[in-house]
């Protein structure tokens, strides 16, 4: 649904730039199409395990119209989350860019797990809200890893299992929100990995024009099964983005004799785009669907006689 982006009610002004003077996850903006479910806009947390979305629930000028924003985001078992509207509910501006907030968490299956629109008896009201309207669900506790979503509507619009729309009764609202989400794990997993394993732990020498591939070992621990990675989403280089791949021994091998499988896999030298300056290569990819990346020593070294010709 198009909105105009353009207007921007001043508490979410202000809110973000709070956010950002005290090292908060900066603000992004919601993008649509992001319903149903499975067009769930992604929320990416860094490590200060909260991220913030503005967004708008109809539109901030001309008729009301129905809206329904969702976002997904990756969370682990024993996460507590927060998830908090500030600056929806403005009680003293014009009706039409005021918007009483509902909230509606769902697990990986689509499952409704909390729904909160704070009018509710015994509901918290945060300090960052400026009314009770602004919805806000308190202190989850995630019982297993994987992508969860967080809907966001204007009552008396609420969403079931699956996303499904239950209205209540006839469109009152549209308007500016800020939506924050907290207490969340990174969403991208860090692991060990070793270029060119058996280099006894120093800088892997890496020959740019050389032709061949570069062996790199995905290392397990106890928190990452390497054969478990969706090997087909590996991407290894000077970035991490370049599309090197060319295979991946499945069997596994325990590479740094720690009991463990690791994973080994071959990425085409020349694709990979390492340059003079390089220090370290990185590797990309998922494991059920949550980003990992890691990071290797290596040595750029001056092309062969024989390359340069």
């Amino acid at each position: 649904m198009k909105k105009n982006q353009g207007m921007r009610y001043t508490i979410i002004a202000a809110f973000v730039a709070a956010c950002g003077a005290s090292g908060a996850a900066l603000a992004v903006d919601e993008v649509e199409e992001n319903y149903p479910l499975q067009s769930a806009q992604r929320l990416t947390v860094g490590a200060e395990r909260s991220v913030t979305a503005n967004g708008v629930i109809g539109t901030l000028a001309g008729p009301m119209v129905n809206d329904v924003d969702i976002y997904s985001f990756y969370a682990r078992k024993d996460d507590v989350l927060v998830i908090d509207i500030d600056g929806g509910y403005k009680p003293s501006g014009p009706a039409r860019i005021s918007v009483d907030t509902f909230l509606t968490l769902f697990g990986p299956d689509g499952t409704v797990l909390r729904a909160n629109d704070d009018l509710c008896t015994g509901c918290p009201l945060d300090d960052g809200s400026a009314h009770k309207r602004d919805a806000y669900i308190d202190k989850f506790k995630v019982e297993k890893d994987g992508v969860y979503y967080v809907g966001v509507t204007a009552f008396p619009r609420i969403l079931l299992d699956g996303g499904a729309i239950l209205d209540r009764g006839s469109l009152r609202y549209n308007g500016d929100y800020g939506l924050t989400i907290s207490g969340v794990s990174p969403s991208v997993m860090q692991i060990n990995i070793d270029i060119k394993p058996g280099n006894g732990g120093s800088a892997a020498p890496i020959n740019p024009k050389s032709r061949g591939s570069i062996p790199v070992a995905l290392l397990s621990s106890d928190t990452f099964d390497a054969l478990k990675v969706d090997m087909s989403s590996l991407t290894f280089g000077s970035t991490g983005d370049e599309k090197s791949l060319q295979r991946c021994g499945k069997d596994g091998s325990d590479v740094n004799n720690d009991g463990r499988l690791d994973l080994v896999c071959h990425f085409e030298n020349q694709v990979a785009k390492f340059g003079a300056t390089d220090l370290e290569g990185t590797l990309k990819g998922k494991i059920a669907g949550m980003p990992i990346e890691g990071r290797g020593l290596l040595k750029v070294v001056p092309p062969l006689k024989s390359d340069a010709d």
